[in-house]
Parts: C-alpha cells; structure tokens; sequence
C-alpha cells in the first residue's frame, strides 16, 4: 500500500461511516494489490507512537502508512495493544483507528474484528466499519454472522455493523443467500432493520434495473431458507421503493402476492407510502380493493398518511365519495366537526351512506356536532329526524355535555364584614 492509495482509502473509508446507509462504498471483490515484503520489526509498536505523536496531518498519517507498509501483520496484537494505549492518551483519531483496521483486516479480518478499538463516541464505530468492509466481500456470510454475534447494547456497534455488511454485500457482482444478512438485520430495532430492508431494494433497483431486482426478491422464497416476518417486511419495502420508480408498478407488485400471505403486509406499505406522495389515487385504490379481512387495515394506512400530509384534500376527498363501511370512525368524526360549523353539509354527507342503519349513524354524529353549536335548531331537526331511540338519546346526551354548568349558589350577602 503506497501512502497515495491508502489515503484514498481512508477518506473514501471515512465518507462511507458518515453517510450511513445511503453510502455505497464497500471495496471490490478483487485480490489485494501485491505488497513489499514487510519485516517483522518489534520496534514498530514503539514507532506507532512516534508517527501519531505527529501534530501536521498529513505528516502524521503519511508517517503511520509508512509504518504499516513495512510493518508484518504478525505483530498485529502488540500494535493493537499499543493503539489502545495511545488512544487513552488522546493521539489517536479517526483516521488512524481506519488505516490500522485496514492494515489488520486484509490479513485476518475475523481476527481484527475480535479486536475493536472501543469508539469515543458511542455511535462511531471506525474500527467495526472498516473490518466488515474488507471482511464481507471474501466471506459475506462470516461477516454477516459476526456482526450478529455483537451485543444489543449502543456501544456494541451492532447497527454500524449492519450497515457496513449491507453497503459491501450490495457491490457484490453475484448476490450471495441473504439468509444470513437478513438474520442480521432481523436483531435490529425496527425503525432502523425497515429503513435497511427499504435501501436494499432501492439500491437493487438503482443499481441492477427493476426486473433483475424483482426477480431477486421473488426467488428469495425459492433459493433461500428465508421465511416469515423478515421475507414479508422485504417484499413490502420493495413494494415501496417500486413507488420511487412508478406507482403502477408498486400496484401490479401488490397484486402479485394477493393472494398470499404476504399480501396484506405489501398492501398495507404501498397504501401507506404511496399516500403519503399522492393520496387520492392511493385512497381510491385502496377503496376499491376487494372486500376481505386485511381491506380495513389497509384503508386505515392509507388514510392516516393522506389526513395528516394533505389534510385539506383529504377532507375534500371525504365530502366527495359516499362514506365507505369500512371507515365508520373516520366518517363519524368528520361528519360530527362539520356538524358543527355546517350541519347542512354534514347530513349530506351522510345521507350518502348506502347502508340504512350507517346512515342514521352518521345523521346521529352530524347532528351531535350541530346540537353543540346551535342547540335550539338541532332539537327542532331531531324531533322530526325519525332517529332510532338510542341515537335520538345520543345526540341529546351530546347537548347536555356541552351546557355551560350554572354557577354554584352561594351564600346569602349578610351584610357583616368578611
């Protein structure tokens, strides 16, 4: 290693660690340069600190890719134990913790990665990162396990772990059975293990085109033991990145699997997602959706992305289509607010309702909203409303519950001195 590649490599190293999984910079399945014969040379533990003891920069890492190029990874151990030393002593930065992780795992990745130097911070890992980046290219599988094998504590490393086995495992020409990835994946916390499922098929799709990346995750139920939960969450991100590329192929994707049980999974995220960016067409699709246990569900994400990111339009859309059954509270709550500020429109909305007794649902929450803010009308509609008795009660009991309370009586005024 020249000092000019492996200051590349350390900077490339360095950009990969702060870009988290949007990096892409794992190293290529090639056999390692040729090196220089390197000496066995038991001072280099002692030159370490020389080198780092360097204020210039520069000086100080061409100084330590000096020492590494013609030092034996044989000594790795009394280097490492060395590198803690200093690192108590507050000379060694990122850098140096990148190069002499690089250095060792080219020799004997496992053995580097049993080795940490423990991060200053608890979320920068350098030394795990740069390890799984020259391990997962030789041995996917290995690193992959390893990284698993990390303790579920902050300081362990375990997520930077994962996103480094996920960044080299996708330079892969040929991908490897992602059993043992998504086994890794799977100890994460859930926001974290979606958002890595998700860049994967992404980066598929970025990378390889749309159909290769489709094929790879159908022929994950037939090529790989993976099963259960993680294929599902899988197949349902891909759906979702299907969105970055054109909605219709998300849909068409959903319809694949319908008819499985990972079916309710993907309809559910390409309702959410797809919501979220276009909500009507999203909400249209998910109403028209065939009537089955999962339809619910699927309404209910769609609908929760659609109020919350275009309220306006949402409440629109909700005026505008005849209430569906299946969104019962949904309607309820919008008829009931407009009940109050236009109790007119409320009851049309409502009226709309196909289903005899949900109609008189909705007219009851319209008129809820209505007896708050004009009392006097609402009880003259409802007494010709031809409500069922306990829905007539309903709306009563709603005025009552919004009557300003009678002040308390107090004490007659005496006249004495209080």
């Amino acid at each position: 290693m020249n000092a000019r590649t492996a200051a590349g490599i350390a900077v490339g190293l360095l950009i990969a660690f702060a870009l988290g999984w949007l990096a892409r910079g794992g190293p290529p399945d090639v056999p390692a340069s040729p090196r220089p014969e390197r000496a066995a040379d038991r001072a280099a533990p002692a030159a370490l600190e020389t080198a780092l003891s360097l204020e210039d920069p520069l000086e100080r890492t061409r100084a330590l890719l000096d020492l590494l190029d013609r030092t034996d990874p044989a000594l790795a151990l009394p280097f490492h134990e060395k590198l803690r030393e200093l690192r108590q002593a507050g000379l060694v930065d990122e850098i140096a913790e990148i190069l002499v992780a690089h250095w060792w795992a080219e020799a004997a990745p496992d053995v580097a990665f049993a080795h940490p130097i423990p991060p200053r911070w608890p979320d920068r890992h350098p030394w795990v990162r740069t390890v799984l980046q020259e391990w997962t290219p030789r041995d996917p599988a290995a690193a992959a396990e390893a990284a698993q094998a990390l303790a579920d504590t902050p300081g362990s490393g375990r997520t930077a772990a994962a996103r480094a086995v996920v960044d080299a495992w996708l330079e892969l020409e040929t991908l490897p059975d992602p059993a043992p990835l998504f086994g890794l994946l799977e100890g994460l916390e859930p926001i974290v293990r979606g958002g890595a499922l998700l860049h994967i098929a992404r980066s598929l799709i970025e990378d390889r085109g749309v159909e290769p990346a489709l094929d790879y995750a159908r022929g994950i139920r037939t090529s790989s033991g993976l099963r259960g939960n993680m294929l599902q969450e899988f197949l349902a991100r891909t759906g979702v990145a299907l969105l970055d590329v054109d909605s219709a192929r998300a849909v068409a994707w959903a319809t694949e699997y319908a008819d499985t049980d990972y079916g309710p999974g993907i309809h559910k995220h390409v309702a959410y997602y797809w919501a979220l960016r276009e909500g009507r067409p999203a909400m249209d699709w998910a109403v028209a959706l065939p009537d089955d246990a999962a339809k619910s569900t699927i309404l209910k994400r769609a609908w929760i992305s659609f109020s919350r990111k275009h309220e306006a339009d949402a409440r629109a859309w909700l005026a505008e289509h005849p209430p569906h059954p299946l969104m019962r509270a949904t309607y309820r709550q919008f008829v009931r607010e407009l009940g109050r500020s236009d109790p007119q429109a409320g009851l049309a909305v409502a009226d709309r309702a196909r289903e005899p007794a949900y109609r008189d649902e909705l007219r009851a929450a319209a008129a809820e909203g209505w007896i708050v803010a004009d009392p006097r009308a609402a009880r003259v509609w409802l007494a010709d409303a031809g409500l069922p008795p306990a829905l007539a009660a309903k709306v009563r009991a709603a005025g009552r519950r919004n009557q300003p309370a009678r002040p308390a009586p107090t004490e007659k005024d005496d006249g004495e001195d209080r």
